[in-house]
Order: C-alpha cells, then structure tokens, then sequence
C-alpha cells in the first residue's frame, strides 16, 4: 500500500501561512500621530526674537535661503484666553499664505494654558515651540524660558511638553540654553525627547543669572556632545555671522541644521549660498505637492468630481509655482546694507507695518556701517516718523552714489564719541546698581527679582517709576554696604539730587 503525502513545499507554505495568521499585526500609527513627526525643513533657521523675527522681517529672509522661521516670543496666559490680544500682530503672531514653515515660539509654565493657546494657531503652523532659552529678567521673575531649566522644574516641563505632543497635530520643539554642567544637560535633553519633543534647538550658552545673560562666545563642542545623545533633530545656536560660520558650526557640531538671530539682523542674506548646497528638502517637497496637483488635474480633465479639499489643492498651483521659482534660482543677494534696508520697507508696506522702533530698529542694524560712514547713525536712531526714515536712506544713498558729495563733520565726530561714552557709561552704571540690588537680596534672604522691577519688553532698560535711578551709581562710587555714598568726579545725572530707595 502506498501512502500519499504532499510535497515538502506545500507543507511549509501551509506552515508560513499558520504563522503569519498567528503573528500579532503591529497597529498602524493613527493619522495624528503620523503628522506629529513630520517635520518642516530644518537646515537654515531663523531664530525667535522679541521685535525682531515679525512678519515682514521674515517674508524678506525667506527670499534669501530660509527654510523656516520662528515667531517672536509669544505669551501664552493673554494668548490664550483673550481674542483681542491674539489678533494684534505686535503680539507675536502674525501670518500670511507664504509664511511658511512656521513655528509659533510660546513662553509659560501651564500645561494646559499652553495647549489652549498653542490650539489656537496649530492650524497655521508647523510647529510649536516651547521657550526654555530666555535669559532675560522677565524670565526670571514670570518663572519662564531658561528659568524652567533647573531640576526641580524638570518633570513640570516634560509634563508641558507631553501634553502639548499628546493634544496637537503637530510637532512640538524646545529651545533651550546649556546648563553648568554638561552631563546634566544631556541628562535634561534625553528627558525632554522621552516626553514627546521632536525636535531641540540648543544656544550653545549658559543660562547666566537675571543681571548677567550672555557668557561670550557659543560652546559648540557641547552642541556637538548633544547630538550624539538624541535621536531628534539638533539645530545649533551660536556663532554665526557670515556663511562660512554656518558652514563651520554645521561641521563642528555635526547639527541637523543651523538657527541664527544675531547675524539674520544684520544680514537677512545670511543663507542665501543655501540655494547653491546639495540637498532642498523644502523645494522638493514643493515639486511633490505640484506633482500631486498635476494628478487631479489629469483626474478632473477625465471628468472625475474632486472634493473641496482637493479642488483647494489645485487653486494653490500658482502660489507653489512661485516658491519652487523661487527656491530653484531665487533673487540675487543685494550687497548692500542700504539695498537691504529698502527691500525690508517694501516688505512692511506688502505686509504689515510694525511699530517705528521696530523699523528703525531693522534698517539700524542692515544700514549700520553705511549709515555710521556718514555720520547719519546718532541721528538715524531719533527719526520720529517713517517718511523720516526714508528720508535719511535717501541721503545716505546719495552720499554713496556721489563720494565727492560727503564731508565729513569733527563737530559730528565729537557728538557721537560723546553719544557712545554716555551710553557706555550708564550701562555701567545700571550694572552697579544690579549689583547692589543682588547684594541687599542676598541680605534680606529674598530673590533679586523682588527688587528689581522687570521692565515690559524682554531686554529693555531698568526703570523705576518715571526715573531711571540706576543712573545715580555714579563710576566708582556707588553705595557700599555700610550706606555712605562717596563721590567721585563724573557726569551729572537728571537724579543726582535724589535719594536712592
């Protein structure tokens, strides 16, 4: 009798199948969590800055080079809860179709404050970031920015973090600055990529203290020692003013990308070699929304009813034919400060006009070595008005266009030497008055925040009441501890007279 038996290959394929229905399926990532971590293009950064990463600023950067853009600091608690406050562009949010890839930089220390105001613009932008970099002394005492560092703060920040990865559509981000010591720094970076960060943009310096914010130069060798601990993004804060230091710091930090505040202001050229580098993740994800474009096109031209969604798609082809132009060849690079100055103020008429000292502000800093060769600078900053302003680039234009036109003035020299000595001296003397303010808090037992008043804007001048009285600490001879005050020859001050509290 013979007995029949299937083939040995019949009986493993029987085998595979039996172990491929028994093996658990892995769950497919639901939609929101797929968006989560899809992150904007993310080389060439331009920085979050209080009056200074505005709209209108922005939108000349991203001609230039800029992958994406943060906003200037916004505060979550009014951002939040008050319609009017959102809708006022000098409060840090303010946006148009081409603004894009946005990341809305938000400062607090609520959880769910900062998910309520962060929902409010999830819509229109690709990011939230969270600001843990502020060094300024409205940090300090809001209890905010580089301040939520320390560890006690630690599990309040991933629980910020967690909820805001948990209750939005899209990627979250920390900015945050070095502590003292590396190793608890890379302890607090694998913390926060646990808690749900997608993404850590360091400024490679140290938090510093409420009086005391910038330690020089950027440690970049710590960016670099940063890197090799996370598996998210890295971008690298620090450095940068011209296109070789972007180069340099990509190199030696081994960054994902490169986030510049500093050299953006004065050149919102700073990347504009970047059209030139190897790779444009932003322009091909450009040409793969065209791409997508052109298949509903085809799929409408066969008769096909396309959504609404889709027919919105399609209305944008214009708006994405204008970027992939302008990512592939883009505008030349003005040279010149005054060239980028006046691109700046077409820019504000396009968008949005900021307040005049944001626009003097801007132009200063674009226009400064053309401005200072003419002895414009001193009076440059007291413009009263923005027709003034223009007013005085024409003329800087004209002395550059016409050399011979241009005399150069000793009684001008003379003002701005002064001009330059009057404000070295009252930072001098505004850093003995902090000093002495850091000395009775220590004294009284309570922080320094309790007697220094925090100013409104981030990196404003210290004043109390209407008096600048800081300006009583005169060079030398400030009061001691034992409360004499000891004069030394030096310039008079309005508050001379007065006693300080």
């Amino acid at each position: 009798q013979t007995t029949l038996t299937r083939p040995s290959f019949l009986r493993l394929r029987i085998v595979q199948e039996d172990q491929i229905r028994e093996k658990p399926q892995r769950p497919k990532k639901p939609l929101k969590e797929a968006l989560r971590h899809r992150l904007p293009p993310h080389k060439f950064v331009m920085a979050p800055m209080v009056g200074g990463s505005e709209l209108p600023f922005r939108m000349l950067a991203r001609r230039y080079g800029v992958q994406t853009c943060y906003t200037p600091m916004i505060y979550s608690g009014p951002f939040a809860s008050d319609a009017s406050y959102r809708a006022a562009p000098e409060n840090g949010f303010h946006t148009c179709e081409g603004d894009r890839p946005l990341v809305a930089h938000f400062c607090g220390n609520d959880p769910q404050v900062l998910l309520k105001a962060a929902k409010h613009v999830a819509h229109q932008v690709d990011a939230i970031d969270l600001n843990l970099g502020c060094p300024q002394r409205i940090a300090h005492s809001g209890h905010f920015g580089s301040y939520l560092l320390d560890e006690p703060d630690r599990e309040l920040v991933c629980s910020i973090i967690r909820t805001l990865a948990d209750g939005l559509p899209i990627p979250v981000f920390c900015k945050i600055r070095l502590l003292d010591d590396l190793e608890a720094t890379l302890k607090m970076v694998r913390q926060f990529e646990a808690a749900g960060a997608s993404l850590i943009a360091v400024h490679a310096r140290y938090r510093g203290t409420a009086t005391r914010r910038r330690d020089g130069p950027a440690h970049l060798e710590q960016v670099a020692a940063i890197k090799k601990v996370v598996k998210v993004p890295v971008l690298s804060n620090g450095n940068v003013r011209t296109w070789e230091d972007v180069m340099n710091n990509l190199e030696t930090t081994g960054a994902d990308g490169v986030m510049s505040a500093e050299g953006m202001l004065d050149d919102p050229c700073l990347y504009a070699n970047a059209r030139q580098a190897a790779d444009s993740p932003e322009l091909e994800e450009v040409q793969k929304k065209l791409r997508i474009v052109a298949k509903l096109e085809k799929r409408a031209a066969a008769g096909e009813e396309l959504t609404e969604k889709q027919q919105a798609k399609i209305k944008r082809k214009g708006t994405l034919l204008e970027r992939q132009a302008s990512l592939s060849a883009g505008p030349e690079a003005p040279s010149s400060g005054l060239a980028k100055a006046r691109l700046y103020l077409k820019e504000i008429k396009k968008y949005w006009i900021p307040p005049l000292s944001t626009i003097i502000f801007h132009c200063r800093r674009m226009a400064k070595r053309e401005l200072t060769e003419y002895q414009l600078l001193e009076d440059f900053v007291k413009c009263t008005s923005q027709a003034e302003v223009e007013k005085m680039l024409t003329e800087a234009e004209g002395y550059r266009d016409n050399p011979g036109s241009f005399k150069f003035s000793e009684e001008k020299a003379k003002k701005a030497r002064e001009e330059r000595e009057k404000k070295i001296y009252e930072e001098e003397c505004r850093k003995k008055f902090e000093a002495r303010m850091a000395r009775k808090a220590a004294r009284m037992g309570v922080a320094v925040s309790e007697l220094l008043k925090p100013t409104a804007v981030p990196g404003g001048k210290l004043h109390f009441n209407s008096e600048p009285t800081w300006l009583q600490e005169q060079t030398g001879c400030g009061l001691g501890d034992g409360g004499q005050r000891k004069r030394k020859p030096g310039p008079k001050t309005a508050t001379d007279s007065n006693q300080i509290p």
